[in-house]
């Protein structure tokens, strides 16, 4: 069997102060390093992660700063394309009513020319007629028979 000695029981006595001074002096501060260790290791993911969800925000803000820009810049080019259709159907009614109020101007000068040209043709058809007439009667008619001949020479000429 087993027998007890001094030796046996100082050995045991030196195993357990061995363990209470290693727990003292070397298990205690590898535990707080350990420790200390995983809660830096910790903080670290969760800085990590913060900076993770701070880095989509940003890259949300920055999509949408993007988008809000590429609608900006088609309103602009809208904007710009229906100013310069409006310019170019304002420039093309100037131009019509420059050319219309042209023609209308050309109209009435022939309007005024012909009206001209009628009434010198209706003074030399008058003095034609006192004229023809005059030979015909072989005397000089009144101003008043002048007057009857044209309008009946008129009338006749107008019908």
């Amino acid at each position: 069997m087993i027998s007890i000695n001094a030796t046996f029981v100082l050995t045991i006595i030196n195993f357990i102060l061995l363990v209470f001074v290693l727990k003292a002096l070397l298990f205690k501060p590898m535990i707080a390093f350990l420790e200390q260790r995983a809660k830096k290791i910790e903080d670290s993911l969760k800085l990590a992660d913060e900076n993770t969800k701070r880095a989509e925000d940003m890259k949300v803000e920055h999509d949408e700063i993007i988008k809000e820009a590429r609608n900006k810049a088609s309103e602009i080019v809208d904007s710009a394309m229906s100013n310069a259709s409006n310019e170019s159907r304002e420039i093309m009614s100037e131009a019509r009513a420059k050319a219309q109020a042209t023609v209308d101007s050309a109209r009435e000068e022939i309007l005024l020319e012909a009206e001209h040209i009628k009434q010198e043709l209706r003074q030399e058809v008058a003095s034609m007629s006192v004229a023809l007439a005059g030979k015909v009667l072989e005397r000089e008619i009144s101003e008043k028979d002048h007057r009857e001949l044209i309008d009946k020479s008129l009338d006749v000429m107008n019908s």
